[in-house]
């Protein structure tokens, strides 16, 4: 019997791929034994003597719907249903006249009798019904298993074939059905219908006494809440810092130390220089960010203060949102990272915990299927067939012209994509009305096989991409940097600037043709959620989260592709740090600042040129004095070898003229470099006691 379906098998591929020939509307070819569930061992099945079947539809949930046709005589028609099976029939039984289709009402036993684990049912018919009725019920069964064809053709023509593999493990023959296969995101489960239920009622007699019990104590938990999970915590110095933030930056006037300290910036001399911290832990954000990326989890990002720490509630907040730019520089989708601050609590340091909510809204593609359209489809042969028990049939279920065509697809993202070749792959448009689920594809082109590939969920009328072969011929070259723009002021205190900065991501593809033909090359650009496209066309294809960009780079030639995204972060800068100060100043030149904010600083910014151009001349000088003291030291060498020599005293004389004269530069030197020094000590009070009394409320001149 295996040999027989075997060459069966064969003869129904051969003759589906034959040049001008595809599969027709159904054909039942390759009818096996199955080896995994063996030849002797099935599923239990409804059984009836006095009917026959006519329709089984098998879908992806797990389901099978069967159609029986009876001619009941008595009035009652019996049925053998399985015991595991009783709960699914007596759901969805219908029983409907065969000529009319109207339903009609029926009884049946409640304690049926079991035999052999089949439970009698006698389904007991009104006495108005004379003729064929067809019942219809559904019970569990295997899910059908998609496999795909795709035929390239000329002039941009797809031929794209669809096969079923159903599993007859009923224990039933399935003789001369129509059989159908299909999927839908309806839901199914089991019910149980036949078990008596009897409802208990207190009894109640009057005049009685109650003595009532007071109900049980509960604990209520300050502080805490159910359906919170802890993920991860990290102390103060764990947590990055940029080289523009307060507790990091280099100020105008040397090193910063903490701006946050209790007792506050003082805004005349400057503070002392403190010991510097080192912060954060690359390896741990990685893995954290690593984990966060394959859960596709919301999480609370929530920062605490020390105690005594001046505005506890801002630093929490800043050490939440520090930490949330991290991870988004680290990949992680901007629209899962929430902040909140937690201030000072009771037990904890300064430092950050990442909290997990079950708050109903978690993100949809943290489902196990990624979140893929489920969609509807459904294929039912026009003509019978027969599975016999304990085989699988190979249903041809589609046959359809499609637009397509063969192009290159880069997918650096995926699990089996690649970062430097791009995929061959074909570009169709689901023909049906019917969404094609996951399955193998097989594509041939040119009479050969070409290459297979593993379709997602197709929904209708939508485009597909599948790749098939990796033949290199498609280079790719990636590379990219990130950058930020002040989009908005937040606060300001004392030269603390709070500010929500556009930050900015930019992805350069290099992509180039080695064949020897013009190729259409698709690039696929993740875009996590939280992420805008900047300058992006009007016209763009999506898959899933990522957008397909178009090329065509003509043979031996290259072409680049630019991606620019920007998301909103929240930053705490100090103003008086180099990069600071440029971030203040690229915003002033875009035009967007406060009128007075703009005028306050544009002073200050002029202060701070003057303060880089004082800075510049005392270093030009000390390298100066540099060289006069090495010509001094090689004056005084000759001096002393012509000395030892007792040569002519007119060389010597002029040599010891030539010391006195560079010593005399050195000097000159020393009192330029002092009143540069101190010309720069009193441009640094001025600039830091300007930018200490600067708000976004109102601005304050430099004085």
């Amino acid at each position: 019997m295996l040999h027989r379906a075997l060459m069966s098998l064969r003869l129904a591929l051969k003759a589906s791929l034959r040049p001008g020939r595809f599969a027709g509307p159904l054909l039942a070819s390759a009818v096996l034994a199955s080896s995994a569930w063996g030849c002797s061992t099935y599923s239990t099945h409804v059984g009836a003597d006095d009917g026959s079947l006519g329709k089984v539809v098998v879908y992806r949930n797990g389901i099978a719907y069967f159609e029986r046709k009876a001619d009941p005589s008595g009035n009652a028609i019996t049925l053998r249903v399985p015991q595991d099976k009783v709960d699914d029939f007596l759901k969805s039984l219908t029983v409907r006249d065969a000529a009319t289709g109207k339903t009609h009402p029926v009884s049946f036993p409640t304690q049926a009798a079991s035999n052999d684990g089949n439970v009698d049912m006698v389904i007991q018919l009104p006495d108005s019904v004379t003729g064929e009725v067809v019942l219809s019920y559904i019970t569990d069964s295997p899910s059908w298993k998609p496999s795909y064809r795709l035929v390239v053709g000329e002039g941009g023509e797809i031929a794209v074939q669809g096969w079923a593999v159903v599993d007859n493990t009923s224990g039933e023959d399935w003789k001369a059905v129509r059989l159908g296969v299909g999927s839908s995101s309806a839901l199914s489960f089991k019910y149980d219908l036949r078990t008596i239920r009897l409802v208990h009622r207190e009894t109640l007699r009057d005049q009685q006494q109650f003595a009532l019990a007071p109900p049980g104590g509960e604990t209520l938990i300050p502080g805490t809440d159910t359906k919170e999970a802890v993920l991860a915590e990290l102390d103060d110095l764990e947590i990055p810092r940029p080289a523009d933030h307060p507790d990091l930056a280099q100020v105008a006037n040397g090193p910063n130390g903490d701006l946050y300290r209790r007792d506050g910036l003082a805004s005349g001399a400057p503070a002392a220089a403190q010991p510097q911290r080192t912060y954060g832990n690359a390896n741990s954000i990685r893995q954290m960010a690593e984990s966060l990326k394959k859960s596709k989890q919301k999480v609370v990002i929530q920062g605490y203060a020390d105690k005594g720490e001046r505005d506890a509630d801002a630093r929490g907040l800043d050490r939440a949102n520090l930490l949330r730019n991290q991870l988004i520089e680290e990949g992680v989708a901007p629209a899962m990272l929430d902040v909140a601050t937690g201030g000072v609590a009771a037990g904890r340091k300064a430092g950050v915990v990442l909290i997990a909510k079950d708050d109903g809204d978690r993100d949809e593609v943290a489902v196990s299927d990624g979140g893929k359209p489920i969609g509807e489809s459904h294929f039912e042969s026009s003509s019978t067939m027969t599975v016999e028990r304990g085989t699988s049939a190979m249903v041809a279920i589609l046959d359809q012209k499609a637009q397509g065509e063969i192009v290159y697809l880069y997918d650096a993202d995926s699990p089996r994509g690649n970062a430097k070749f791009a995929f061959k792959a074909v570009r169709f448009q689901n023909p049906t009305n019917s969404t094609l689920e996951t399955g193998p594809v097989t594509v041939y082109g040119e009479g050969r096989f070409i290459g297979e590939g593993l379709s997602e969920p197709i929904p209708p009328g939508t485009t597909a991409f599948v790749p098939f072969a990796l033949d290199r011929q498609v280079l790719m070259d990636k590379e990219g940097s990130t950058g930020d723009r002040i989009s908005r002021l937040i606060t300001l205190q004392r030269g603390v600037l709070t500010t929500e900065l556009q930050h900015t991501k930019k992805s350069v593809y290099k992509v180039t043709n080695r064949s020897t033909a013009d190729a259409t090359v698709y690039v696929k650009h993740a875009v996590p959620k939280g992420w805008t496209l900047l300058n992006a066309p009007k016209k763009l294809d999506r898959l899933g989260d990522s957008v397909v960009y178009a090329l065509t780079v003509p043979a031996g030639e290259n072409q680049t592709l630019t991606v620019e995204e920007a998301t909103p972060i929240t930053r705490t800068i100090d103003l008086r740090s180099p990069a600071g100060i440029e971030l203040v100043r690229a915003h002033l030149e875009a035009g967007s600042a406060d009128p007075k904010f703009a005028e306050s600083m544009k002073k200050l910014l002029t202060i701070h040129k003057g303060i880089a151009n004082v800075e510049q001349q005392i270093s030009t000088v000390r390298e100066q004095m540099d060289d006069y003291r090495a010509r001094l030291d090689e004056l005084e060498a000759q001096i002393v070898h012509l000395k030892s020599v007792k040569t002519d005293g007119k060389l010597l004389r002029h040599l010891q003229d030539k010391m006195v004269e560079v010593s005399e530069r050195i000097q000159k030197s020393t009192i330029q470099v002092v009143e540069l020094q101190q010309s720069l000590l009193l441009q640094r009070v001025e600039f830091q006691d300007g930018v200490s009394e600067l708000t976004l409320d109102r601005g304050v001149a430099a004085r």
